[in-house]
Parts: structure tokens; sequence; C-alpha cells
């Protein structure tokens, strides 16, 4: 390994970023389902429905529950 304290740098550095424990995907990039208004990764627009429903409105709309 070269010496980098010619140039300046005597460690090695971390890179720039947040350190705080959010998600990396903002809250805002899921869709929101139309029947409860739940937002997250289980809401989507499902084989046979047009609009975004979560896991539970999909199975209450199917008849699955």
């Amino acid at each position: 390994m070269t010496d980098l304290t010619e140039f300046g740098v005597s460690d090695p550095q971390e890179p720039a970023g947040d350190d705080d424990d959010e998600p990396d995907e903002p809250a805002s990039q899921w869709p929101a389902c139309i029947d409860c208004g739940y937002v997250g990764r289980e809401v989507k627009s499902r084989l046979g429905q047009s609009v975004p429903l979560c896991t539970a409105c999909f199975a209450e709309r199917e008849g699955l529950l």
C-alpha cells in the first residue's frame, strides 16, 4: 500500500452518507391501498385488479377470507 500522507490523507476515509436508521427508500415510493389506505410493500396491482390493494383487501375482494 502506498503512503498517502503526501496527498494529505493519513487514514482511510469513510464514504459520506447519512447515519440515520431510515430506510433508503422513502415511504412515498409505495402506493396506497385504495380500500384501507395502507402504504407499504404489500400494496400492488394484483392479477384481476386494476387498482392497488394490500394483501388483506385483495383477499377480502376475492372472497378468500
